[in-house]
């Protein structure tokens, strides 16, 4: 090894290292928060809680669920709630932890996300050649430093697990187990805005996928028709419509979003035409969508490279999309990790080096969700890695 790569390699380890010291940071800042009920576990115990009370039908009641949060969460500023905007089966996930009262559920949450985060890494590490010479202690590390992933765990969010299904969807694609990798990416529906259009992105050179796929969401569709009967799917749709034009909207409104329609709706002389820019958000993602469509038909079979432009433009077309969802780009970041630490000097572009270093740091993410709140602007990072994704002429890279 050359003193040029011990210094790179050197170089890339301290950054990791001073990312995950922002994150732990900002966890250490929050932490009185997160006892009194501020984060998004929320969500999921009030919703559990409906349902072991024998309340499926007040699962999408802002009034109900409000009066349910007020009962274990402490947050003076809230003058409603933080809404259940997930299908009925999810909230089924969550019943157990009502067993325990709020706090404890959230750390056992938080101690179920940073196994599976682990587990995502080990499978991608062990799986993937192009890690063999990245050392595991870099991948953790690098998985901490990942703000996306942190503020999912500290959120006590559900992408997470999201992560995890899709590493394993994509080790069975990469092993041609595609009907096992479209079950498994099923299993996702939780966050069906982004699932869907991952499904049919991966499934358009792979049809398997879909055999895999159609089964697994009847069963979840059957197991919200369970739990709400025959109108608990069309109410789910239609309390996320609904939440459009309320205060709990703001949270995931175009300014927090780092997708097209957030970069649109904050267009100067956009905000105030709504038809305008709805017309021009669904132009703009019918042609991000269909071009990496194509792109990923028409290339050789590639799955580094097809997950990769798929997560990116999942994100990029989603309707919502807030920082956490970032997380289905971890794998994407850990490739282009590999070839800081492996490449050699004279074929590693400056695009690479820009591109990995914008996606993990920390403060460029804090300082867009929480000092100006205008986290829009990360879309075009991400519009950054979608061009260099469909540029990219090898086969078997995620970018030259």
């Amino acid at each position: 090894m050359t003193s040029w790569v011990q210094h790179r390699n050197f170089l890339v380890t301290a950054f990791l290292l001073a990312m995950t010291f922002c994150n732990v940071t900002l966890l250490v800042r929050v932490m009185p928060s997160l006892r009194n009920g501020y984060q998004d576990f929320t969500i999921f115990y009030s919703g559990a809680r409906l349902l072991r009370n024998g309340q499926p039908f007040a699962l999408y009641d802002l009034a109900a669920q409000y009066q349910m949060q007020l009962t274990f969460a402490h947050v003076p500023i809230r003058q409603g709630p933080l809404p259940f905007n997930h299908p009925p089966f999810e909230a089924l996930l969550f019943v157990p932890f009502t067993l325990l009262e709020y706090w404890p559920a959230y750390l056992v949450w938080s101690a179920l996300n940073l196994i599976m985060l682990a587990v995502s890494v080990i499978l991608l590490g062990r799986h993937f050649p192009q890690f063999a010479g990245v050392p595991p202690f870099v991948l953790g590390l690098a998985a901490t430093a990942f703000f996306p992933t942190a503020i999912g765990i500290i959120q006590g969010q559900d992408v997470i697990l999201l992560l995890l299904l899709f590493v394993l969807a994509v080790i069975c694609l990469d092993r041609g187990n595609d009907a096992l990798a479209g079950a498994l990416l099923a299993a996702g529906l939780f966050r069906p805005q982004l699932v869907v259009p991952l499904v049919v992105l991966l499934a358009i050179r792979r049809w398997r996928v879909l055999v895999g796929f159609a089964p697994v969401a009847l069963v979840l569709g059957g197991v919200s028709v369970a739990i709400m009967g025959w109108r608990g799917p069309l109410d789910y749709v239609r309390f996320v419509f609904r939440l459009e034009g309320t205060p709990a909207a703001r949270a995931f409104g175009p300014e927090a979003v780092p997708n097209l329609r957030g970069l649109i709706a904050e267009l100067p002389g956009l905000s105030a035409s709504r038809p305008l820019t709805t017309l021009l958000f669904l132009a703009a993602s019918l042609g991000v969508f269909f071009v990496a469509l194509r792109r990923i038909r028409s290339r050789p079979r590639s799955i580094v490279y097809s997950s990769s432009l798929a997560a990116v433009t999942t994100i990029l077309v989603s309707f919502h999309a807030l920082v956490f969802d970032l997380s289905l780009l971890l794998p994407m970041a850990f490739f282009l990790l590999a070839q800081l630490i492996e490449g050699e000097e004279k074929k590693i572009s400056r695009w690479t080096v820009v591109l990995t270093v914008l996606l993990f740091l920390s403060p460029i993410y804090m300082f867009l969700c929480l000092a100006v709140e205008r986290f829009f602007w990360f879309s075009l990072i991400l519009l950054a890695l979608y061009m260099r994704l469909l540029l990219t002429p090898a086969p078997a890279a995620v970018l030259a």
